[in-house]
């Protein structure tokens, strides 16, 4: 894995969150824990403190009649077994004093009882020394019948200790409680140590899984990578398998796979443009050429170089239509821009249509004829292309049709679309063209069409034009009889 690469960042991003969110996540359990053990061991010590009050109150009770001393009482139960002068009056709550010293382990803790000032009086067998006296600030709480807790080191061992007041007539005294600590620090060493292990244990791991994500979810892109590489503009056939990847992925993939097409799509169009002008432009520059080299072997009369200027001029007009329709179809594939669409009548529009297209079908002889409702149908166009559109199609009916014969032009509305046909009784188209009729350059083959020219784009422009219109073409042909070509468009 290279350090610069993306897997290598993205590892160790992963595995840099990953380990502040652990660290994070064990602090919390660690100190959570860590106050758990400590609330549960000063509830401990607290019920071992009230319990030791208890039993001093008890014994001063059952003594109430005798005069045996405060000093008397707490010795008799924080030394645990020194015998009592008159052990019958408290036989029963020795009994169950002991059973207490077994039931909280009170043999092993530390017990003080002491004055406010910290002087101890008594304490238990095992506390050689004195545990450490309270403040004159921790004494105020303890009057005020605050406990107060603290760890202390007691003779090199860890304890926690615990202080209580203790009323005897007028005079407070402090019963203090100290246990050891040892359980509670081992226990939180214990899972301080699985911590620090398992951390690095885990982002190692995590590390290593981040890496082979990373990897899998950078599949496409390498993928991308290395078709990107095969792609030249001789072979743009290549495509990035999209199966089994992540959305977003399948996202980039998608759109890579759509750019290659639409590559794909312009390279083939630039190389069939070029073959088409190629094609289209030869014959009448070929044309302009020769008519010219004729015309310059030898002088010619005014008559003949008339007649070569008009030959040039008729070829040129050719050639700048070619150019035309071609710079209009780049538009209309790659320059939506190019339309702008407003809401008008189209049977007032369509009137003015068939007005001009008369006198473009006058010249053979042919007859236009219309059939429009009274009533105003709104459709949203541009008119420009749309006017295009009509003349491409009128412009084929006229060509195609005999002379002396008729086209037919019927507008009708159905649900909320217009249908515009335009019916001529021409040569027809055979069977097996209909397909292909709107495919860019395509002429009908026929011995009865060898004189008509034409570049093959009319129709293709006019379909192209109908679907940026949101609409279609439709067309129905009967060899010999005509064709009926419908354009629907949608209503405003």
């Amino acid at each position: 894995m290279k350090f610069n690469s993306i897997r290598f960042k993205i590892s160790i991003l992963y595995t840099a969150l990953l380990g502040v969110i652990l660290v994070i996540y064990s602090t919390f359990l660690y100190l959570s824990l860590h106050y758990t053990l400590y609330d549960e061991l000063d509830d401990e010590l607290k019920m071992k403190a009230n319990e030791v009050a208890f039993t001093i109150d008890s014994y001063l009770g059952a003594f109430a009649d005798d005069t045996v001393s405060l000093y008397s009482v707490v010795k008799m139960i924080i030394t645990l077994g020194v015998e009592s002068p008159v052990d019958y009056k408290i036989k029963e709550l020795e009994d169950q004093w002991l059973q207490k010293i077994d039931k909280y382990n009170l043999n092993e803790d530390y017990i003080n009882f002491c004055t406010l000032t910290g002087r101890s009086l008594i304490h238990s067998l095992n506390l050689q020394g004195r545990l450490p006296p309270s403040s004159l600030k921790e004494a105020k709480k303890i009057k005020d019948g605050e406990p107060i807790y603290k760890s202390i080191i007691f003779e090199k061992r860890n304890l926690r200790i615990i202080a209580i007041p203790f009323l005897q007539g007028d005079t407070y005294y402090i019963i203090q409680i100290a246990t050891s600590l040892k359980p509670v620090i081992h226990l939180l060493q214990v899972r301080l140590l699985h911590i620090v292990i398992s951390i690095p244990i885990i982002l190692l791991g995590a590390s290593f899984l981040g890496g082979l994500f990373a990897a899998r979810i950078l599949r496409p892109v390498v993928e991308i990578t290395k078709t990107a590489s095969k792609i030249t503009h001789e072979d743009l056939s290549a495509r990035v398998k999209a199966e089994h990847v992540d959305e977003e992925m399948r996202y980039l993939v998608q759109s890579f796979n759509d750019m290659i097409s639409r590559l794909e799509q312009t390279f083939n169009y630039i190389s069939e443009f070029s073959s088409h002008v190629a094609h289209d432009l030869k014959t009448p520059l070929a044309i302009i050429r020769g008519e010219a080299d004729v015309v310059l072997r030898k002088e010619r009369g005014k008559e003949e170089y008339k007649r070569v200027i008009m030959v040039i001029l008729e070829e040129t007009q050719s050639m700048s239509k070619v150019i035309d329709d071609l710079l209009l179809l780049t538009r209309l594939d790659y320059r939506p821009e190019f339309f702008k669409f407003e809401r008008f009548d189209i049977i007032e529009f369509l009137t003015e249509i068939f007005e001009q297209s008369k006198l473009l079908a006058s010249r053979r002889g042919i007859t236009v004829e219309v059939s429009f409702p009274k009533a105003e149908i709104t459709v949203n166009a541009d008119r420009v292309h749309l006017r295009r559109l009509f003349f491409n199609i009128l412009d084929n009916a006229i060509k195609f049709s005999r002379e002396s014969s008729s086209i037919v032009i019927t507008a009708t509305q159905k649900d909320n679309k217009v249908c515009v046909a335009i019916e001529d009784s021409g040569v027809g188209i055979v069977e097996q063209d209909l397909p292909k009729i709107f495919d860019r350059y395509f002429r009908a083959q026929s011995s009865d069409l060898q004189e008509v020219s034409g570049t093959g784009l009319g129709l293709h422009i006019a379909q192209s034009i109908a679907k940026v219109h949101q609409g279609i073409i439709q067309v129905q042909s009967t060899p010999e009889k005509g064709s009926v070509f419908t354009v629907i468009l949608p209503l405003a």
